[in-house]
């Protein structure tokens, strides 16, 4: 083989390793949503100085 052809090659494995790898992955943990839809702010509250 030449040298082109070992490097295409290999391009070649390791992107279809990335693409497989995202198309399996998910399916690992299952689907699901974990965002913390909070909100925490402290706008309307005076600010409290230690004594």
């Amino acid at each position: 083989m030449k040298k082109r052809e070992i490097f295409m090659l290999s391009v070649l494995t390791f992107f279809m390793g990335m693409v497989l790898g995202f198309i399996i992955s998910p399916a690992k943990n299952g689907f699901g949503n974990n965002t913390w839809n909070t909100i925490n702010n402290n706008y309307d509250k005076k600010h409290i100085k230690a004594e």
